[in-house]
């Protein structure tokens, strides 16, 4: 694990506004958390607008492409780690005849990955766990 501490993503050009918009937000505000937000990050997420929640919290884009999208942010820890979820969650919602439970991995995937992405760019941080 290593951690970049000259990087700005304000002048990387490979990086959009969009995702600019995201790192910023979490830099000013922190991380949601996996079970529960901190109260700063809950108050700025309570004064945005729609629009700008669904940017900051969710990625379409891994929730309909999930490990492909991964591998292709570097994310290739998050990638392998949610491959063997996934595989895990559909026999599981197989076999107990709930094949709706597949989606939740791919969710998971949808609301971490902003987060993930953030802290390999500007933090340079990357585990396994999800």
């Amino acid at each position: 694990m290593s951690t970049i501490n000259d990087y700005d993503y304000q002048k990387d050009e490979s990086l959009s506004d969009t995702w600019k918009y995201r790192f910023a937000f979490f830099e000013k505000n922190g991380y949601p958390g996996f079970w529960r937000p901190t109260p700063a990050w809950k108050q700025a997420f309570k004064q945005m607008k729609f629009g700008e929640k669904v940017t900051v919290n969710q990625n379409f884009y891994a929730f309909f492409f999930g490990c492909i999208y991964l591998f292709i942010l570097g994310l290739w820890k998050k990638a392998l780690t949610s491959i063997g979820l996934n595989i895990l969650g559909l026999l599981v919602a197989a076999l107990i005849g709930f094949p709706f439970l597949s989606f939740i991995v791919p969710m998971l995937i949808m609301m971490r990955t902003n987060v993930w992405y953030h802290e390999y760019k500007v933090k340079g941080i990357q585990t396994w766990g999800l």
